[in-house]
């Protein structure tokens, strides 16, 4: 193998994860896609494939492997469910990637992300306080 083989395989490992990732979908549960659509542009690529479902649907979902959702997106609480019994949820089914939570306000988020952490530590989880006043806002 010549020295522009090995560059051109090197690029090939360098841009098959990036074509892999930028084809893996958001996953929305319970929420609006225009909701989705309106989050800060940092949280959610530009031209993501955006994939709602209810919660009942959510066993339909690969939630491991090359199709898993690269982000999961739903309601701080609703009804249903609140985050923390999705998060468990989600660790359970065997996801290991990024969780954020929305709520329009909330006095203490570090509190629920504490207590994400602890029942789910395989889950990546956040909360975005839709205000303006997460941190995640500022990046």
């Amino acid at each position: 193998m010549d020295g522009r083989d090995r560059q051109a395989l090197s690029r090939a490992r360098q841009d098959g994860p990036q074509d892999v990732q930028a084809t893996r979908p958001v996953l929305a549960v319970e929420i609006d896609g225009d909701l989705v659509a309106a989050l800060p542009p940092h949280l959610v690529q530009p031209g993501a494939r955006i994939q709602s479902v209810e919660l009942a649907q959510l066993n339909m979902v690969p939630l491991t492997g090359p199709d898993a959702p690269i982000l999961v997106l739903s309601p701080l609480v609703t009804a249903q469910f609140d985050a923390i019994d999705l998060a468990k949820r989600l660790a359970l089914s065997g996801y290991r990637g990024r969780y954020l939570a929305l709520v329009d306000r909330l006095p203490d988020p570090k509190l629920i992300r504490r207590e994400v952490a602890a029942q789910s530590p395989g889950i990546n989880f956040d909360v975005i306080i839709l205000d303006g006043s997460s941190s995640l806002h500022s990046l």
